[in-house]
């Protein structure tokens, strides 16, 4: 597995936690006996995740993470994808990269082995379609410089990073490695903010990678607001159109906003008929935006793309159209 392929050209490379899935349908009862609060994620260890997922009846099993979401996306529309992350030598370390390449994600990594096994997300989802998760982060949390694959970001139009990286103990020097090749060869760097509290966690560090590498940022409202400290989109606006990256802002039913220097551009929301499960709409909703501009469409294009795909995927179970 993940040979030395220098020859091989990709439109993007995702780096990002590598993550099983495992999937289960619970009942609330089960919950209460063991503990879990309903609709939450909490961090578990091994010894705890092992215990939940030998007692329920798995469903499904899928390579999961924010960034390996939108590579996968893109891959089965045809773009030639390839993801950095850290997976154990053990069944769900094979689980991740079957996974991956099943879908022609090139996995850029070879399995490791230390005490850490490979990541996982219990997924239990009760009758009313809540999802309740325990996630055990393993060996994926240990990624660092030496697992940056420089021959594939070289090889690749794009690197795209999710802001839950920061969490890594030995992942800033690693991050700085990557954006630093991309940037060498000439090469585009996309970012996702994740989620409120690692900006809030890793700000400094956040606004740095914003204003000197990113090309391309992606944030929901509350994540807009928080980067740049501020407690209203406008005000966010503001500054993004003075940074001259293209920002691509999700905005819940109300659509989205790409902002690029003073252009900005509103997508209208589309119809939804049921909302199930708005887990991946933002890992989905950036695959859309990559998959046109990767084709060198519109900003205008990009966004319809990345907002017809989002309302897709929150009418199904998660984060696979």
């Amino acid at each position: 597995m993940g040979g030395k392929m220098v020859d091989q050209k990709f439109d993007i490379v995702g780096i990002g936690n590598s993550i099983v899935d495992v999937i289960a349908d619970i009942n609330d009862q089960y919950l209460e006996e063991h503990n879990i609060r309903k609709g939450l994620m909490s961090l578990v260890d091994l010894e705890s995740v092992k215990k939940i997922s030998d007692n329920l009846d798995i469903k499904t099993t899928v390579s999961g993470g924010s960034v390996a979401n939108s590579i996968v996306c893109l891959a089965q529309n045809e773009i030639k994808t390839a993801f950095i992350g850290k997976v154990g030598k053990d069944l769900m370390g094979d689980k991740f990269i079957d996974g991956l390449t099943k879908e022609q994600v090139h996995f850029a990594n070879t399995p490791q082995s230390d005490e850490a096994e490979t990541g996982r997300c219990m997924v239990m989802v009760s009758p009313d379609a809540q999802r309740t998760m325990s996630t055990y982060l393993g060996i994926s949390q240990k990624l660092n410089s030496n697992d940056i694959n420089e021959e594939v970001i070289k090889n690749s139009h794009i690197t795209y990073l999710e802001g839950y990286l920061w969490d890594l103990d030995d992942a800033q020097v690693a991050i700085k490695k990557a954006t630093e090749c991309a940037k060498a060869n000439g090469n585009k760097v996309a970012f996702s903010v994740s989620d409120v509290f690692c900006i809030e966690r890793f700000r400094d560090s956040f606004q740095k990678l914003v204003k000197d590498d990113a090309d391309i940022v992606f944030a929901n409202e509350e994540e807009a607001k928080a980067l740049f400290e501020v407690d209203n989109l406008d005000a966010a606006i503001e500054q993004m159109t003075s940074l001259n990256k293209i920002f691509a802002v999700t905005r819940g039913e109300n659509g989205a906003q790409i902002i690029l220097n003073k252009d900005s551009i509103i997508i209208q929301p589309e119809k939804i008929e049921k909302l199930v499960d708005t887990t991946g709409a933002g890992d989905i909703f950036a695959a859309g935006f990559l998959l046109e501009y990767i084709k060198n469409n519109s900003l205008e294009e990009c966004g319809k793309k990345g907002v017809s795909l989002a309302s897709q995927i929150i009418q199904k179970y998660g984060a696979r159209l």
